[in-house]
């Protein structure tokens, strides 16, 4: 039997091997924890983290951040408390989608939070599904892999995006990051 296939009974429970556990390592999961993760750093710098999300130009409506004016700025972080992982919080809404005006000059500040994993702000013309190995082309803009915080802090990216017309989709590139969900769609019209 191909292992990457095989399924064992364990105490009523199946437990899939082979290829859930490569995936558990891609990832960066483990299948059994000793401690729970420590994330006592974030009461520490989550302030900070605040201080930046409210320089976001938008204006929520549901699950819609919309701006306006030939300069916006969009903020998003990975992964807030309270905030499914992976996923990407912008304006107190989980992956929403971003209404821009065409024409306008585009600043992002991407902020990693996620102490243990790197992360990724990309936008592409590529939309989901997305494989868990993923080979999203072409990346118009974006942070490329975003540095993992250390020492208590959080860390950030900037860059400035001047799009066009069209759809768009930000991404994380790290692996089965955009697959189980960290994305998002962009509107520009």
């Amino acid at each position: 039997m191909n292992t990457q296939n095989k399924v064992t009974m364990n105490n009523g429970r199946y437990v899939a091997a082979g290829l859930s556990a490569i995936l558990a390592a891609t990832l960066g999961i483990t299948t059994a924890m000793a401690t729970p993760l420590d994330t006592s750093w974030k009461s520490a710098t989550l302030p900070q983290v605040k201080a930046l999300l409210v320089k976001d130009s938008g204006e929520v409506s549901g699950k819609t951040v919309t701006y306006s004016g030939k300069t916006v700025h969009v903020v998003a972080a990975a992964v807030l408390p309270g905030f499914p992982f992976p996923s990407f919080e912008i304006h107190d809404v989980k992956n929403p989608t971003l209404d821009i005006p065409a024409g306008a000059t585009v600043d992002i500040t991407f902020i990693n939070t996620n102490k243990g994993f790197g992360h990724s702000f990309d936008i592409t013309k590529k939309g989901p599904p997305y494989a868990v190995m993923p080979n999203i082309k072409p990346i118009v803009a974006g942070t490329g892999f975003s540095p993992v915080p250390k020492d208590g802090k959080f860390g950030y990216t900037d860059f400035t995006w001047h799009p066009t017309a069209g759809t768009y989709y930000y991404v994380c590139q790290i692996p089965g990051h955009a697959a189980t969900g960290m994305f998002g769609k962009i509107v520009v019209k």
